[in-house]
Protein backbone atom coordinates (compact mmCIF):
# COMPACT_ATOMS: atom_id res chain seq x y z
CA UNK A 1 0.00 0.00 0.00
CA UNK A 2 1.05 3.23 -0.75
CA UNK A 3 1.28 6.60 1.43
CA UNK A 4 -1.77 8.15 0.87
CA UNK A 5 -4.07 5.65 -0.51
CA UNK A 6 -6.69 4.24 1.64
CA UNK A 7 -6.83 1.08 2.41
CA UNK A 8 -9.52 -1.05 0.06
CA UNK A 9 -9.32 -4.94 0.69
CA UNK A 10 -10.58 -6.05 -2.40
CA UNK A 11 -8.20 -4.03 -4.68
CA UNK A 12 -5.56 -5.00 -2.70
CA UNK A 13 -6.95 -8.44 -2.88
CA UNK A 14 -7.01 -7.63 -6.95
CA UNK A 15 -3.29 -6.36 -7.08
CA UNK A 16 -2.16 -8.82 -5.53
CA UNK A 17 -3.67 -11.92 -6.93
CA UNK A 18 -0.72 -12.66 -9.69
CA UNK A 19 1.84 -12.54 -6.65
CA UNK A 20 -0.19 -15.60 -5.07
CA UNK A 21 0.12 -16.94 -8.68
CA UNK A 22 3.47 -16.57 -8.47
CA UNK A 23 4.14 -17.58 -5.20
CA UNK A 24 2.48 -20.92 -5.22
CA UNK A 25 4.91 -21.48 -8.02
CA UNK A 26 7.71 -20.47 -6.09
CA UNK A 27 6.95 -23.11 -3.29
CA UNK A 28 6.19 -25.80 -5.93
CA UNK A 29 9.25 -25.43 -8.03
CA UNK A 30 11.17 -25.19 -4.48
CA UNK A 31 8.77 -28.61 -3.68
CA UNK A 32 9.88 -30.62 -6.99
CA UNK A 33 13.57 -29.75 -6.78
CA UNK A 34 13.69 -31.18 -2.51
CA UNK A 35 11.63 -34.31 -3.98
CA UNK A 36 13.93 -34.70 -7.35
CA UNK A 37 16.85 -32.88 -6.99
CA UNK A 38 18.60 -32.42 -3.76
CA UNK A 39 21.84 -30.52 -5.39
CA UNK A 40 23.60 -27.59 -3.55
CA UNK A 41 23.45 -25.13 -6.46
CA UNK A 42 18.95 -26.45 -7.28
CA UNK A 43 18.39 -25.77 -3.50
CA UNK A 44 19.75 -22.14 -3.82
CA UNK A 45 18.04 -21.37 -6.73
CA UNK A 46 15.51 -22.76 -5.60
CA UNK A 47 15.55 -20.72 -1.80
CA UNK A 48 16.66 -17.23 -3.18
CA UNK A 49 13.58 -16.09 -4.97
CA UNK A 50 11.55 -16.45 -1.63
CA UNK A 51 14.20 -14.84 0.33
CA UNK A 52 14.12 -11.76 -2.18
CA UNK A 53 10.49 -12.19 -1.75
CA UNK A 54 10.18 -11.71 1.54
CA UNK A 55 13.07 -9.00 1.77
CA UNK A 56 11.71 -6.56 -1.07
CA UNK A 57 8.22 -6.54 0.88
CA UNK A 58 10.44 -5.71 4.31
CA UNK A 59 11.89 -2.69 2.38
CA UNK A 60 8.53 -1.65 0.77
CA UNK A 61 7.61 1.22 2.85
CA UNK A 62 11.26 1.30 4.83
CA UNK A 63 13.42 1.45 2.29
CA UNK A 64 11.61 2.39 -1.22
CA UNK A 65 15.61 2.13 -3.16
CA UNK A 66 16.31 -1.29 -1.55
CA UNK A 67 13.18 -2.37 -2.53
CA UNK A 68 13.26 -1.68 -6.16
CA UNK A 69 16.95 -2.87 -6.42
CA UNK A 70 16.07 -6.29 -4.70
CA UNK A 71 13.00 -6.40 -7.09
CA UNK A 72 15.28 -6.12 -10.21
CA UNK A 73 17.81 -8.83 -8.36
CA UNK A 74 14.37 -10.93 -7.84
CA UNK A 75 13.23 -10.44 -11.93
CA UNK A 76 16.38 -11.32 -12.98
CA UNK A 77 16.79 -14.13 -10.98
CA UNK A 78 13.11 -15.51 -12.03
CA UNK A 79 14.43 -15.22 -15.38
CA UNK A 80 17.75 -17.19 -15.17
CA UNK A 81 15.81 -20.17 -12.96
CA UNK A 82 13.29 -20.81 -15.73
CA UNK A 83 15.95 -21.22 -18.14
CA UNK A 84 18.28 -23.26 -15.75
CA UNK A 85 15.56 -25.19 -14.98
CA UNK A 86 14.27 -25.47 -18.49
CA UNK A 87 17.49 -26.70 -19.18
CA UNK A 88 18.83 -29.08 -16.29
CA UNK A 89 15.30 -30.04 -14.68
CA UNK A 90 13.63 -31.24 -13.03
CA UNK A 91 10.38 -31.51 -14.63
CA UNK A 92 7.77 -29.36 -14.28
CA UNK A 93 10.41 -26.32 -12.58
CA UNK A 94 11.77 -24.86 -15.67
CA UNK A 95 7.56 -24.00 -16.36
CA UNK A 96 6.98 -22.92 -13.01
CA UNK A 97 9.59 -20.50 -13.46
CA UNK A 98 8.46 -19.36 -16.56
CA UNK A 99 4.81 -19.19 -14.69
CA UNK A 100 6.43 -16.96 -12.07
CA UNK A 101 7.92 -15.21 -14.48
CA UNK A 102 5.02 -14.10 -16.47
CA UNK A 103 2.81 -14.16 -12.91
CA UNK A 104 5.49 -11.25 -11.71
CA UNK A 105 4.56 -9.39 -14.72
CA UNK A 106 1.45 -9.00 -14.25
CA UNK A 107 1.66 -8.38 -11.09
CA UNK A 108 3.77 -5.40 -12.14
CA UNK A 109 1.46 -4.27 -14.70
CA UNK A 110 -2.12 -4.71 -12.50
CA UNK A 111 0.12 -2.17 -9.81
CA UNK A 112 0.27 -0.29 -12.98
CA UNK A 113 -3.21 -0.01 -13.59
CA UNK A 114 -4.40 0.46 -10.23
CA UNK A 115 -2.35 3.57 -9.54
CA UNK A 116 -3.93 4.80 -13.11
CA UNK A 117 -7.62 4.50 -11.32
Amino acid sequence: MHRGVTFNPQIFFIAHIFFLVVFVMLIWALAVVIRKRREPRALLLSVLPLVLIFATTYFATRLPAAHEVINVLYDALLIFNAVYFWKAGPSPTGPLYLAAVIGTALDFAMHFVIRMM
